[in-house]
């Protein structure tokens, strides 16, 4: 399977780090976007400090806009190549896969 890079917090209090991972194919209902732009917030802060409870190794940034990478079945009114943002999306990598239903088209310019 195809890898990627991510930072992540290994770790409370950790600093983050630069490791791999698989890219997750997205499941039915879910797109799988290739990420330009994320947004880290006081969340993401408050999460590397261990502070919420998440489980831990944990990649922040959870606003992000970019490009729908692939297609899970069942996934109808959107398609490869279209621009895209995200609002909460709970932490994932260079490549998410939110559910069709929570993404937002972005206007080409």
């Amino acid at each position: 399977m195809a890898k990627m890079k991510v930072a992540q917090v290994p770790k409370p209090g950790a600093d983050f780090e630069i490791v791999e991972r698989e890219i997750p194919n997205p499941t039915a209902g879910h797109v799988r976007i290739r990420v330009q732009a994320c947004g880290i917030c006081h969340s993401d802060f408050i999460t590397r400090k261990g502070s919420f409870g998440h489980s831990i190794s944990r990649v922040p940034g959870h606003e992000v806009a970019g490009v729908i990478d692939d297609l899970g079945s069942g996934v109808v009114g959107w398609k490869k190549g279209q621009r895209v943002g995200v609002g909460w999306h709970g932490g994932r990598t260079a490549l998410v896969s939110p559910a069709a239903a929570e993404i937002l088209p972005i206007a080409s310019t």
